[in-house]
């Protein structure tokens, strides 16, 4: 990452250094009927350089027109001689050397075939040399195609969205106006593989902020066509060696100083800013703020704020903030703030607050603050604070709460919430609200008055207990909790206990397994009896007056050290449900 960001910022100084050139200076210059030399004269003097040039390139004696306020040296110099001069830099000096290149021009209307009112925002484009322009509101064009080294028909194709391509041959060598009209497509056939089979970045949040209307339209115009090209540079979208058609472009390898419009990648992709593109990209991507990509991504993504997919992410997808795919991924998602997919998503997903999965999940979501899928989990929800799911055939771990419309799986944390169940929730509040919700009173060997509450499913269930013996001379109180499982009628749970006798510097622990025997007594009640084995831990004797001495009362324990004890007794009660 430390070398992609110097090659970034490298890239950036050199920018930044082209951008002061002599070409780049802003002058203004308004002139009539006056000499070439002179205009350049002008330019001269407002930009503290000097043309180097032949008179007879460059028609010193000419006389010429110019009105430019506030423009580039080279705008003006392309007002000047309409591309039959080209400008190189030395120095301090400024080359004017003839342009051995040969072009001319095509222009004409483009209007409706039905109604045969003027077209605007059609394209007009030259597919081999990748030149294109949009008609105005009176349905203009103008190209400027470069002449072929062999006299040959040169191919337009003039698009819009909801019409039928029109293809134009034009003649090569010479200025010349051909007009033609385009029919709107059949009804049965609008756009069908447009709509579906190619997302529209340029109908996204970032295309729209990002991208000019008329880059979006000629997207739109074009969705149909796209070139191969082995590699582009570009300034900001637009402003490339592809020209208005580099959104169409997919490149092997592709460099935006700042901000990059292609069509896709089969190579490497960096931005100083960001990177746009409108299809499938491979097989790796950079840009320090954000990368959106309208077809599937494979391979390594990365951005210093947000990634956005479309479609699908196969390989590695990293971000600062956050990362969006729509049809879910397969491998590893990382950001710092969140992770959203609305597809099945496979693989490992790690954000520092939280992740969104809207389909079924095969793998880990883990986060600072908690993750959510709306379908199935069937790997690993990781979560600081919580996990929520439809339905969960994978573990839930959470430092707070889980939430699950169907348990399949097993969730671990405080509080555990499912709407069914048939897996295990191990907490120490276990909530099933088509399971277990049993209140039992019962007496045991220690404490005559005991409350507990069970919750969950016959495979595991939770218990809160407290107990308490009210006699003087042999008061004391227990709280804890415990876990079980049920067998038909029978039952054994492991529970627990914090024993209380006057003395919260001595309060000992009771770790207690207990079986019983339950048989229905009603509708919503039954009995429960059966045996009990305690193990007692005390480091401090408490001896407080009014407060039970002898644990557990009625008969002695078995002593294993001055600290533990141990002994065998009962629980006998009733449960309601």
């Amino acid at each position: 990452m430390k070398q992609l960001l110097l090659f970034v910022v490298l890239l950036c100084v050199v920018t930044c250094s082209y951008a002061q050139g002599n070409l780049s200076k802003t002058v203004s210059v308004t002139m009539t009927r006056q000499p070439v030399s002179a205009v350049l004269n002008a330019i001269e003097h407002q930009g503290n350089f000097h043309f180097s040039y032949i008179k007879e390139v460059v028609h010193a004696d000419s006389l010429v027109s110019v009105r430019a306020n506030n423009k580039t040296v080279k705008q003006v110099l392309d007002q000047l001689f309409q591309g039959s001069i080209v400008y190189k830099e030395a120095g301090g000096q400024l080359l004017l050397q003839p342009n051995r290149e040969k072009w001319f021009f095509v222009s004409g209307h483009i209007t409706d075939g039905n109604t045969g009112q003027p077209l605007r925002n059609a394209s007009v484009y030259e597919s081999v040399q990748l030149i294109s322009t949009m008609t105005n509101d009176q349905g203009y064009y103008r190209l400027r195609l470069r002449e072929k080294d062999r006299p040959a028909p040169v191919m337009l194709t003039v698009s819009k969205e909801l019409y039928k391509d029109t293809m134009m041959v034009v003649a090569s060598g010479y200025d010349q106006e051909i007009n033609t009209s385009i029919k709107p497509a059949a009804a049965i056939t609008l756009g069908i593989v447009d709509v579906n089979q190619y997302s529209r970045v340029s109908e996204t949040w970032f295309g729209k902020v990002f991208l000019t209307s008329r880059q979006r339209i000629q997207s739109l115009n074009l969705s149909q066509f796209f070139a191969d090209q082995p590699y582009q540079s570009s300034f900001l979208p637009g402003l490339g060696t592809h020209g208005k058609l580099g959104s169409q472009v997919v490149n092997k390898v592709s460099l935006n100083f700042i901000g990059g419009y292609t069509a896709g990648l089969n190579g490497v992709e960096v931005s100083g800013a960001f990177n746009i593109d409108q299809k499938d990209v491979k097989y790796a991507q950079f840009a320090s703020i954000f990368n959106v990509v309208g077809g599937k991504m494979e391979g390594v993504q990365l951005a210093g704020l947000h990634n956005h997919v479309i479609d699908s992410v196969k390989g590695l997808q990293a971000a600062g903030f956050s990362n969006m795919t729509s049809k879910g991924y397969e491998g590893v998602q990382l950001a710092g703030i969140f992770n959203i997919s609305t597809g099945v998503t496979r693989g490992v997903g790690g954000a520092g607050i939280f992740n969104v999965y809207w389909k079924d999940n095969y793998g880990v979501m883990a986060a600072g603050i908690g993750n959510m899928t709306r379908a199935t989990e069937n790997g690993v929800q990781a979560g600081g604070v919580f996990n929520a799911a439809d339905t969960v055939k994978g573990v839930q771990v959470a430092g707070v709460v889980n939430i699950a419309r169907v348990l399949k799986g097993v969730q671990v944390g405080v509080v555990n919430y499912a709407d069914s169940s048939d897996g295990y929730s191990i907490g120490i509040v276990s909530l099933v609200r088509r399971g277990y919700h049993q209140l039992l009173v019962y007496n045991t060997e220690l404490l005559p008055v005991n409350v507990a509450f069970k919750s969950g499913n016959r495979k595991l269930y939770s218990l809160i207990l407290a107990g308490a013996s009210f006699v003087e001379g042999s008061r004391a109180y227990s709280f804890g909790y415990g876990m079980g499982k049920s067998f038909k009628a029978i039952s054994v749970e492991v529970t627990e206990q914090s024993l209380y006798l006057g003395n919260w510097e001595a309060v000992g622990t009771l770790a207690r397994l207990q079986t019983s025997w339950n048989k229905d007594i009603g509708k919503n009640a039954r009995i429960f009896i059966g045996p009990a084995f305690t193990m007692y831990f005390n480091y401090k004797e408490s001896n407080v007056a009014g407060y039970k001495t002898r644990v557990p009362g009625p008969y002695g324990a078995f002593k294993w050290n001055d600290h533990l004890y141990y002994w065998l007794g009962w629980h006998v009660g009733f449960s309601f449900f």
